[in-house]
């Protein structure tokens, strides 16, 4: 076993419920921290070890807190046993979705009524949660990429500029609580319904975000992003106003997740390719912009 595995039977060894694991089974999908499922008798969990990363803006009390507001909505695992650098939750038994799967239409409409959800109990959410602004991560990820001597693009300076022009052309909303990392990989399809997982991004902040964050993951073409803010908001025809701030959200998520891969590929020790996915993710916030039309910046 490597050195996270035997930290990992170190710490269940500890814990009543998982003392008598009868399987320990790496997860390899994941692209910050390690994860497991364990499987202890008739019972079934997934643990992860994980430190705090304020590189990443990831706060385990937070992260915490979040999911288990979701939990109790029915939207996320509940969260079995939290402690400094481990979390446990119930394992889901269900099919990981791909982005292919995203994309179908049917799919769509099941994450817009997840997010409808997960959105509307804004007043019934307690608890200490940060507050999450892509547009402020951006900023935040761009320096500490700078103070790490990370590989950053000649251009930085002028995506960063744009991306504070389109900040500008958000209207004020309400804020709610968010997911705010919809790779496809963290929804789950237990054959029922959709369950959302890895909440160290959540946060109170904007909804649209997190549609926008999901059709970025998932590659959505502009019909169906219609399609899914329509079944988001419940109605066939979809704002002109609202889809302007999908494509300007699409846009932060792709530069955002570029800044994030780019701090990836100094600190990770986990085997991927982050410098290359920073280039995709560099290059498809270029074409978004590009797309985007042009208005001057609010005073």
């Amino acid at each position: 076993m490597g050195s996270p595995d035997r930290e990992l039977m170190r710490r269940l060894r500890r814990l009543d419920f998982c003392r008598g694991a009868t399987a320990v089974e790496p997860i390899s999908s994941g692209l910050t921290n390690h994860n497991y499922v364990v499987r202890a008798g008739a019972e079934a969990y997934v643990a992860r070890l994980g430190p705090a990363r304020p590189l990443l803006g990831i706060d385990r009390r937070n992260e915490v807190v979040c999911q288990q507001a979701a939990g109790s909505w029915g939207l996320a695992p509940e969260v079995v046993h939290h402690e400094d650098g481990l979390l446990i939750t119930r394992f889901v038994n269900g099919r990981v979705l791909e982005p292919a799967d995203v994309r179908a239409p049917e799919l769509l409409e099941r994450l817009a009524e997840l997010l409808r959800h997960l959105h509307g109990a804004w007043d019934t959410l307690a608890g200490e949660v940060l507050y999450f602004c892509p547009f402020q991560t951006i900023r935040t990820y761009a320096r500490s990429a700078a103070a790490l001597a990370a590989e950053l693009p000649e251009d930085l300076g002028a995506m960063l500029e744009d991306a504070r022009r389109l900040s500008r052309r958000i209207a004020p909303f309400r804020p709610v609580l968010c997911h705010n990392d919809l790779m496809p990989a963290n929804l789950i399809d237990d054959g029922h319904r959709l369950w959302l997982v890895d909440w160290e991004y959540a946060g109170v902040g904007h909804p649209r975000f997190d549609l926008a964050n999901a059709s970025a993951n998932a590659a959505l073409d502009e019909d169906q992003d219609r399609a899914l803010l329509a079944a988001y908001r419940q109605q066939a025809d979809v704002v002109p106003g609202e889809l302007a701030e999908l494509k300007i959200f699409k846009a932060a998520s792709l530069l955002r997740e570029a800044l994030w891969s780019t701090i990836q590929s100094v600190v990770s020790e986990i085997d991927f390719d982050y410098r290359r996915y920073a280039d995709v993710n560099f290059e498809a916030y270029r074409r978004a912009c590009s797309r985007l039309e042009t208005m001057p910046s609010a005073p």
